[in-house]
């Protein structure tokens, strides 16, 4: 699961496939299903896209001006609706919400809000 693991995070921008993914660890796809149930408790490409969200998460809170389309396609996403559903239910907000906060963040001026509390 480590190799994997790696691996993923090495290329999880790329295309991958479950043969992708198996080939590497030197097991079959079914057997790098098997692993993943036991370990994750998830099929690989879920965990896969999990990983991806979880990047795209970091992404969009360190870069909010950047489009979305641009972050998902650094992420190796497509933005579909199983993407949206799963980024709300790990977050609990959907893409455009965390965005959108992020970009509130980073445009008050903390010098400001010093004030405002002294006030």
């Amino acid at each position: 699961m480590a190799t994997l693991a790696a691996y993923v995070a090495e290329h999880y921008a790329s295309p991958l496939r479950m043969a992708d993914l198996a080939r590497h660890c030197h097991v079959s796809v079914r057997t790098l299903q098997n692993l993943c149930h036991a370990h994750c408790g998830e099929a690989p490409l879920k965990a896969l896209r999990r990983f991806r969200l979880h990047q795209l998460h970091a992404q969009v809170l360190a870069r909010p001006w950047t489009p979305l389309r641009q972050h998902y396609l650094n992420c190796g996403l497509t933005g579909s609706l199983a993407d949206r559903d799963l980024f709300l239910e790990m977050y609990g907000v959907t893409v455009r919400e965390h965005q959108d906060g992020c970009r509130y963040k980073s445009s008050i001026n903390p010098a400001a809000g010093e004030m405002a509390r002294s006030a």
